[in-house]
């Protein structure tokens, strides 16, 4: 509280909501939410690394340096105390996790006894219930959870044995998915079809070479170091194969309940099988909006939730396979369809309780995420002027799309002039309406325009 508010007699200036942004992986896609916020009015500070994406939005009002690191777990240990500072400084209403590392952290710094009072008030604030942090960001927990729920998901086991491993993908058959703790995006996934494949990966998992031991070892000291010891050394997760398309809902939830949510299913993934997906479709599936629903009330969740699935197109089931405890690319894009995740957040931080209306727009049929759709194939890039492909280029943010663009031509320097001729083309469209079947608005042209309030 500054000085002023507490004298006798005034009242306190009332002011935008001030969102502090978390970032330490520098994930594509991460600007798109202080974009999008920082649009709807709020107030948005970024702390991370420099030449991160999600700083360079021009809503973005405050950066709060992290050291610059080359290895992920060297930087970990030194983000509480500028975590700290920043927050006495901005007097954020929010802290908002960028990346599953953030998110595991934040969770983490929370119920530790390092952190002043303020802080751990704003993290309860900000992520919900410490009692669901550990089955938020492992997936070993997450699965327990959801079992104990009883929603539609894959068989699973949690085990550093090889011969159960092999013992149970004998009996639900191959293939099988191995994953990893601490990995996200499609890192740390395996499909395995055999048993000789199975007992090579697991043998690489948990012993490997006496370098990749003593990596290994000192990583774990440094993320015991941040208080990420518990899942450092964790045994891998085995889940049955679950046919269909990778799908995910991602929301916005205060105190255990969902504010809005929306869901889209993958049209493309990369790299091929795991990766992330690169272009996507709007999906209305109430499976996957019920089962966040109950996994949302049994974590106690505050902020943005997102989950994946595996959805059956024949039947319509949906299958949890994970969670990600923080805000993926998609979630800005909800107000194409009327799911607008943002503006309820921002109206409980403001002291609001409105009740939405939902809107029914028609949004574009397949949306293509730049720049992740350019990178997937770098060499026909006509289709993303096809009638109903709507392009997410932030046309608006000259900064982030150069960023993305010198990302691009590191990658692949010979095609640097169809990325800008393809990014020009969107950047140069007319803004039409909603309903023009052949083009779309990016999202921001939505703002306001998914939530109305009585």
């Amino acid at each position: 509280m500054d000085a002023a508010d507490g004298l006798s007699g005034t009242t306190p200036e009332k002011r935008e909501p001030r969102i502090l942004f978390v970032a330490l992986v520098n994930d594509i896609g991460t600007d798109r939410l202080p974009m999008t916020l920082a649009g709807d009015g709020a107030e948005c500070a970024v702390l991370s690394p420099p030449g991160f994406y999600c700083a360079a939005p021009r809503g973005v009002r405050r950066w709060f340096r992290l050291p610059a690191h080359r290895r992920l777990w060297l930087g970990i240990p030194f983000v509480r105390p500028r975590l700290e500072a920043a927050c006495r400084e901005w007097k954020a209403d929010l802290i908002v996790p960028l990346d599953n590392v953030s998110a595991q952290y934040l969770r983490v710094m929370a119920i530790s006894g390092l952190i002043t009072a303020h802080l751990r008030g704003l993290l309860e604030r900000s992520l919900g219930s410490p009692s669901g942090y550990h089955a938020a960001f492992s997936r070993a927990g997450l699965m327990r959870l959801a079992g104990h729920l009883g929603v539609h998901m894959p068989r699973f086991c949690v085990s550093a044995d090889p011969a159960e491993l092999l013992a149970r993908a004998q009996d639900w058959g191959y293939p099988v998915v191995l994953k990893t703790e601490n990995t996200c995006g499609g890192d740390g996934v395996t499909v395995i079809e055999t048993p000789d494949a199975l007992r090579a990966k697991a043998a690489h998992l948990l012993h490997g070479s006496a370098y990749r031991r003593s990596r290994r070892d000192l990583r774990r000291r440094f993320w015991s170091m941040a208080g990420l010891g518990e899942t450092a050394g964790a045994p891998p997760v085995m889940q049955s194969f679950m046919p269909g398309i990778p799908a995910m809902r991602t929301a916005s939830t205060w105190q255990g309940q969902v504010l809005e949510g929306v869901s889209f299913a993958a049209e493309q993934v990369y790299p091929p099988g795991t990766g992330p997906s690169t272009m996507v479709r709007y999906v209305d599936n109430a499976e996957m909006a019920d089962t966040v629903r109950r996994l949302v009330a049994a974590l106690g969740c505050s902020g943005f939730m997102s989950f994946d699935f595996m959805l059956d197109e024949t039947t319509g089931r949906a299958a949890l396979i994970e969670a990600n405890p923080r805000p993926i690319g998609t979630t800005s894009l909800g107000r194409l369809f009327g799911h607008d995740p943002c503006a309820p957040l921002l109206a409980h931080l403001a002291g609001e309780h409105p009740i939405p209306v939902q809107l029914e727009i028609d949004g574009p049929p397949v949306i293509a995420l730049f720049p992740k759709e350019m990178e997937r194939d770098p060499y026909n890039l006509g289709r993303l002027r096809k009638n109903g492909v709507y392009h997410d280029v932030p046309s608006d943010e000259p900064a982030v799309t150069a960023m993305y663009l010198r990302r691009l031509a590191r990658k692949y320097p010979e095609e640097i002039t169809a990325f800008k001729e393809a990014v020009e083309a969107v950047t140069s469209e007319p803004r039409v309406a909603a309903d023009d079947s052949s083009r779309f608005r990016p999202a921001h042209a939505f703002l306001g325009n998914s939530v109305r309030y009585p």
